[in-house]
């Protein structure tokens, strides 16, 4: 009884020595700690006090913590809650701030992984965009020097933004055109002046923005731009040349390489595709070359064989092949004369390789041609007439004279040289027609092309106009209601820059969502009435056009097709205005079975190569109650015509 008596105080005498010792313990792990840099806590004072207290009050226990945040993590991202992994992910990355590692995951799930599961263009820009800002926003804010971070925020700008892999690229692409121009303006050329030292309340705003929301400064922007512009800023590839830039002045000088392999490789982005173009007729854009940029992308690729000689072989290959476009779009550009000089530096840089003795740069171009001459007469009309159609294009937006007569110049030599080589085999059989008359083919079937289909009324006035050709009398086109233009119409594979070709509805939403599903319901029972129409247990409806004999795709496969979209005519239950066409750009889609609408997955799934459908597709297999605004209604249903081309495989 007694010695139990003396037992507590015992005991609590012991647990104050005990956190006396250890009070003292501590001391020397955290010298020790710092000493091998296996903690970072200098940071603490700039941290929020939610963050604070997880980084310092629990201690040890915040690794078991992590632990069981990452296996939650992954339990609803396999339940498909993705928004509730938004907070989650948080408080990951704010458990481990330093941990680079967590916050280049969390950023590439957001963006790659869980955007591709949404159907909907405009809810995938939202994942991309939460992954940008995750990185410049709240992973550069606690490591500024960490190179892989710099890397990581400029690839989501070049590749995820900028490539085409993503089958809602453009509307990453729009999205962010019209975000810069907000803040840019809609000039090739910043004003920086203003942007550093804004003066009127409009200024003011714009900079605010750019600083505070987009976390740029206008000074590092403007020394980017004068080092390898001028730039296009509306461009994902210029973003992804800042950050690297900024990454390359904040980072260790060992990790340096990788941030200058992002700005040489989005210069060439920059020098290739680099350049809005702008449809002043139907208010729409797409991209070209910005041959401006090619002398300082060259200049890029030269430093960069000195400063990484371990990868010399690879960069001299890419540096080779990037001069070989430039030189053919210069030669598109009706600049003959400065391909000409890239021309003789190629051959000098890489003597014997790429070029020939006695070679011109006309040669030089029509052997890059050659395998279209191998493909016959067919494809070599084609082409020719994607040439022409595009030339008529150039000159009806009146935006560059030098690229519409550089495509003619393309024309003839390719002409020409088919000519050449078919002269001794049968010509009936192989001849093209002539150049003349291939014109005007191509120019009967822009402008005699039927309302709500083709280019719009005013694209056609225009390009009479510069044709200086009289406007036909009694053109159905011309009495057709004026239609207005709207950029971004969503399309099965995502987002094309093509303008509208109908009305968009003046009616309230939830109106012409009810409007739609009776004139959908309408046109479905009727349509499956005809005899060569086949309705799917899921309502899919679809006729055979043409059956094709080829392989057969399956889901984990990626397709080529050519197709045209239309919605359904609400007054006479037909398929009316295109909202998009592959034919009309020449330019067929390219995309993952399972990455488009339901409908059309369902579609593509019984479709072997070579066949060509018609499908009509219910609201609820395509883009359901909500539509796809601007183009796309609510509870819409949509016709397509479906050819596939080529199946690709995985």
């Amino acid at each position: 009884m007694n010695d139990r008596r003396f037992l507590k105080p015992l005991l609590t005498l012991l647990t104050v020595v005990l956190l006396v010792l250890v009070h003292f313990a501590q001391r020397e792990l955290t010298v020790e700690r710092n000493r091998l840099k296996l903690t970072r806590v200098e940071a603490i004072e700039s941290m929020p006090p939610a963050m604070a207290f997880t980084a310092v009050a629990l201690g040890g226990f915040r690794g078991l913590i992590s632990n069981a945040l990452w296996i939650r993590l992954n339990d609803l991202q396999i339940d498909e809650k993705y928004f509730e992994m938004v907070q989650l992910s948080d408080w990951i990355t704010k458990m481990q701030p330093h941990f680079v590692a967590v916050w280049v995951h969390q950023a590439w799930n957001l963006s790659y992984n869980i955007s591709v599961k949404f159907p909907d263009p405009n809810d995938r820009w939202f994942w991309v965009n939460r992954g940008i800002e995750l990185l410049r926003d709240e992973a550069l804010k606690y490591n500024p020097n960490e190179t892989l971070i710099y890397r990581e925020l400029a690839w989501h700008f070049q590749h995820k933004m900028g490539a085409n892999l993503d089958n809602a690229h453009m509307t990453y692409k729009r999205e962010w055109a019209r975000q810069m121009t907000e803040v840019f303006g809609n000039q090739h050329t910043p004003n920086w002046e203003e942007l550093i030292n804004p003066q009127t309340d409009e200024a003011k705003l714009r900079a605010k923005a750019l600083r505070e929301r987009y976390k740029m400064d206008p000074k590092v922007a403007r020394e980017v731009d004068a080092k390898y512009g001028p730039l296009e800023w509306r461009l994902p590839e210029t973003h992804a040349i800042y950050w690297a830039s900024l990454g390359l002045k904040n980072s260790k000088p060992e990790q340096l390489i990788t941030l200058r392999r992002v700005v040489y490789q989005s210069m060439q982005l920059a020098a290739q595709r680099g350049r809005l173009i702008y449809n002043p007729v139907d208010k729409y854009f797409e991209f070209g070359p910005n041959l401006v940029a090619i002398p300082m992308a060259n200049e890029g690729y030269e430093d960069m064989q000195t400063g990484d000689p371990a990868n010399l072989d690879n960069v001299k290959n890419a540096h080779a092949n990037f001069l070989k476009q430039a030189i053919t779009d210069l030669y598109l550009h009706n600049r003959e004369q400065d391909a000409a000089r890239w021309h003789d530096y190629l051959g000098k840089k890489y003597p014997n390789r790429y070029t020939r003795p006695g070679q011109n740069v006309t040669e030089f171009v029509m052997e890059r041609y050659k395998e279209l001459m191998d493909l016959g007469k067919d494809k070599v009309q084609s082409a020719i007439e994607g040439m022409f159609m595009r030339h008529f294009y150039e000159l009806a937006i009146g935006d560059e004279d030098d690229r519409a007569q550089g495509y003619v110049r393309l024309i003839q030599q390719i002409h020409r040289e088919y000519g050449k080589k078919v002269e001794r085999s049968e010509r009936d059989r192989v001849d093209l027609p002539t150049l003349p008359k291939l014109r005007q083919l191509v120019l009967d079937r822009l402008i005699d092309a039927p309302p709500g289909e083709g280019w719009s009324p005013q694209m056609r006035l225009q390009l009479l106009t510069s044709l200086r050709l009289p406007v036909p009398k009694n053109a159905p086109w011309l009495t057709a209601p004026v239609v207005p233009t709207t950029p971004g119409i969503l399309t099965a594979q995502g987002v094309t820059n093509r303008p509208t070709s109908f009305n968009p509805p003046t009616v309230d939403k939830r109106e012409a969502a009810e409007i739609n599903l009776k004139a959908g319901k309408e046109f479905l029972a009727k349509n499956k009435q005809q005899a060569d129409v086949v309705e799917r247990p899921s309502g899919l409806q679809y006729r055979i056009i043409k059956a094709g004999t080829g392989k057969l795709p399956t889901d984990k496969d990626r397709v080529r097709v050519h197709y045209t979209g239309k919605v359904i005519d609400k007054k006479t239950l037909q398929p009316g205005g295109i909202f998009d066409s592959s034919y009309e750009k020449n330019l067929p889609g390219e995309f993952d079975v399972t990455g488009v609408i339901k409908g059309w997955t369902e579609a593509l799934l019984l479709m072997p190569k070579g066949s060509k459908w018609q499908l009509f597709i219910p609201h609820y297999l395509a883009y359901g109650e909500r539509g796809s605004p601007p183009g796309i209604g609510g509870n819409e249903v949509l016709y397509f015509e479906v050819e596939m081309l080529d199946v690709l495989g995985k």
